[in-house]
């Protein structure tokens, strides 16, 4: 059984993405999962980042982990790459958790430029995120690109970028398709 982990800088549209993907592949948000187990604690996703510290971001991290490292079905792991809170950068994956992702056979990251990325933001009415420049998005993108490279190199697994053009999901949901399906029969 294998595992792909999807990731990319909030606003690419790979929430988007996964919710248009067939419904063959099964999903296992990281985020949905410590809300699950934080709801008494915390009213939303974006509550996490700004609620909890490090020590206990990264334990529940470790929990969720543990418990989708005892799936034993072909999963997408959906998370992100980082978590950008002010200008601290929290890592999606910490090493200490490459032990439990040792079946993963790809990471996809999904990019889109930065234009996209801010309009998309603009526009999300349903996540409460600070209003960041082009500039700044640039930035994200870039530590974003480098941990997804870091954590494939890690896993010893491929990296996929599908990029993500504005008014073309279909075409960028076509080739995360296509790149699920090359990392399952893996």
């Amino acid at each position: 059984m294998s595992k792909v982990i999807i990731t990319g800088t909030p606003g690419s549209g790979k929430t988007t993405i996964l919710s248009k993907l067939s419904k063959e592949f099964r999903i296992v948000s990281i985020g949905t999962e410590m809300m699950k187990r934080l709801s008494k604690r915390l009213e939303s996703r974006d509550d996490i980042r700004r609620n909890l510290s490090h020590t206990e971001i990264k334990a529940m991290r470790k929990i969720v982990l543990e418990d989708i490292s005892k799936i034993n079905e072909n999963i997408i792991i959906e998370s992100h790459t980082s978590i950008k809170n002010g200008k601290k950068y929290e890592l999606g994956f910490f090493p200490e958790d490459f032990p439990m992702l040792m079946d993963v056979t790809a990471i996809i990251y999904i990019d889109a430029s930065p234009n996209d990325i801010l309009l998309r933001r603009i526009n999300d009415k349903t996540r409460s995120r600070e209003a960041e420049s082009a500039d700044e998005i640039t930035e994200q993108r870039s530590v974003n690109l480098s941990l997804a490279a870091f954590y494939a190199q890690a896993l010893g697994t491929p990296l996929y970028i599908i990029i993500n053009r504005q008014d073309m999901v279909d075409t960028a949901r076509k080739e995360v398709e296509q790149a699920i399906k090359e990392s399952f029969s893996q």
